[in-house]
């Protein structure tokens, strides 16, 4: 089985936002409130038009030549910086690929953009599974009031 990471088109519009408003998903946001879909599709054409904004799907292939969707990973860069923001598709969950994800996005970012020292990930404290994904990618953890900031140097 290979995993991809490709780049999200406007075609994957329901897709993320089937995703976005999966309760678990919500729960683990920060903003916790279902997003509506004309909401969604305001933020979805902005940031497919923001070149600071790199946005994946995690994709798996089988030995017949299938694909599947796992998972969705955002790169907000700003100042050197990219904030790292993922969910992973509710049956798919519990499998690793949120490790995975996370460590194929830092290998994109060092191929594009020669400008990005640090990813970062904010997580809140009750979400154990995001923590250990970023602990497990070699991030150093920072324990802020509101949630657990990850932090991690990809490039000298």
């Amino acid at each position: 089985m290979g995993l991809t990471l490709r780049e999200v088109t406007g075609k994957d519009i329901d897709l993320l936002f089937q995703w976005a408003n999966d309760p678990v998903t919500r729960q683990n946001a920060f903003h916790t409130e279902q997003i509506p879909y004309e909401t969604h599709r305001a933020w979805f054409v902005k940031m497919l038009a923001d070149r600071d904004v790199l946005k994946y799907i995690l994709c798996s292939t089988n030995n017949a030549g299938e694909v599947q969707n796992i998972g969705q990973i955002r790169l907000s860069i700003e100042d050197g910086e990219a904030l790292i923001d993922y969910s992973i598709d509710p049956e798919k969950r519990g499998q690793g690929y949120g490790t995975r994800m996370i460590l194929m996005a830092e290998e994109k970012l060092r191929e594009l953009r020669m400008d990005v020292i640090y990813c970062k990930g904010q997580v809140k404290h009750a979400n154990i599974a995001s923590a250990k994904a970023f602990e497990k990618c070699g991030y150093d953890m920072d324990e802020k009031e509101q949630y657990l900031e990850f932090m991690k140097r990809i490039r000298s």
